[in-house]
């Protein structure tokens, strides 16, 4: 009885021990396509592989904008939670006051075998402040069956292609829209519109972070954009309160010839339990604009560790970055959440060619994409372009206002 009893004591102790020693940690994550569910099989992975670390999961807007205000709640509290964020892009100039300086560990998360410039989208200052999780760039899905069925033997390679096809299978074609896109008022529409812009010679801001935004160029693209609703008639008048699930949804459905979205969509659109278009779905680069230039916007996410976490947490939260963004996690993320991977090797991946052979074969186009303006101001200078070009979208305003406006404020913003 006494060494049963004794058993029973050491046991516990034991539990009680463990316990004390585990260290419980906090990460933000997203729920665009299967990227939660492939998250959560994951971090499964990660805590039977360590025990002693438990990841609590704390799920996000799909919203970047919305996700981006509740994040400069939490950090400005000076909270220690959410340990782990996961960072837009764009995000790491503004955040990283808050942001762990990880410069030391660069060779412990072995960041020379990632795409350069995801590593130099998180440094700030000479500091690194996240890990490159996963990138992106804005692709055209297209029907391919249908551009074969009228005719057409190759993706439209210009804006004004599109539009053409478009008309031509959306007017003997049933119940379809020739192009869906990302209109919303949020962080999605100043990714369409940057692709616009730079496809017909304009941009934001030019290499000394002047305001060049008002040009005629930027005029046309913006009238262009206006023109695919009320002119042409390619997209619909939802398309302005579409974000990229709207739009995928509306493709995987088969109402639309053409989509812009990122990569995570292609999982999706070809998975037949969910998909009415399964197997018929060709992705290419976005089309050229009068500059004779294709522009895809870089997109991605990163992983960071909010200073404030205690010390045990921070390792904890090292370990669990270092494990996601490994080679073999990247591979399977990439394979069932269609999110391109970070470090360079995973692309001569076999296994990833087969499943999807887009990522490799473009993989030129995501290395080469269009970042939005780079500095610390960001969040204000997305705020201006959302407003203008969504107000233009729904005829609030003319695109040569809108985008002198939008001039006026972005100088402002930048003290100029």
């Amino acid at each position: 009885m006494r060494k049963f009893l004794l058993g029973i004591l050491l046991l516990t102790l034991a539990v009680v021990a463990f316990s004390s020693s585990r260290v419980t940690i906090t990460m933000t994550a997203g729920a665009v396509g299967k990227e939660l569910e492939v998250l959560y099989a994951q971090l499964d992975v990660f805590m039977r592989q360590n025990p002693n670390i438990k990841v609590s999961v704390m799920p996000m807007p799909n919203s970047s904008t919305e996700r981006h205000d509740l994040y400069v709640t939490y950090l400005a509290s000076g909270e220690k939670e959410p340990t782990v964020l996961m960072l837009d892009v764009i995000w790491p100039a503004e955040f990283a006051p808050y942001l762990e300086d990880l410069t030391a560990d660069k060779d412990y998360f072995e960041l020379n075998k990632f795409l350069p410039g995801t590593v130099k989208a998180a440094t700030v200052n000479g500091r690194i402040v996240a890990i490159p999780w996963f990138t992106d760039a804005g692709l055209l899905y297209y029907r391919k069956d249908l551009l074969e069925k009228y005719g057409f033997k190759n993706p439209p390679k210009t804006w004004d292609e599109l539009v053409k096809m478009a008309k031509t299978i959306t007017a003997k074609e049933k119940n379809m829209v020739g192009f869906v896109w990302q209109g919303a008022r949020y962080e999605g529409l100043v990714c369409d519109f940057m692709e616009y812009l730079v496809s017909f010679g304009g941009d934001v801001l030019d290499d000394q972070g002047n305001v060049i935004i008002n040009s005629p160029a930027a005029v046309k693209a913006l009238q262009f954009m206006v023109d695919l609703i009320y002119t042409h008639k390619v997209s619909p008048q939802a398309v302005t309160t579409y974000m990229e699930e709207e739009a995928r949804r509306a493709f995987q459905n088969g109402q639309a010839v053409f989509m812009r979205n990122w990569p995570y969509a292609w999982s999706l659109l070809n998975d037949p339990k969910e998909s009415k278009v399964a197997g018929k779905v060709g992705v290419a680069p976005l089309p050229a604009g009068p500059a004779g230039k294709s522009a895809a916007t870089l997109g991605g996410w990163m992983l960071g560790i909010n200073k404030n976490a205690t010390p045990e947490e921070k390792e904890a939260a090292k370990k669990l970055i270092k494990f996601l963004t490994s080679y073999e996690q990247q591979l399977y993320k990439a394979i069932n959440a269609g999110q391109n991977p970070t470090m360079m090797d995973v692309y001569k991946d076999p296994a990833l060619k087969k499943a999807a052979p887009f990522m490799v074969e473009l993989y030129g186009m995501f290395i080469n994409a269009v970042p939005r303006p780079r500095t610390a101001k960001y969040s204000e200078i997305s705020d201006v372009i959302q407003k203008y070009v969504h107000a233009a979208l729904t005829r609030q305003t003319t695109p040569q206002k809108a985008i002198e406006d939008m001039a006026k404020e972005l100088n402002k913003i930048l003290g100029k």
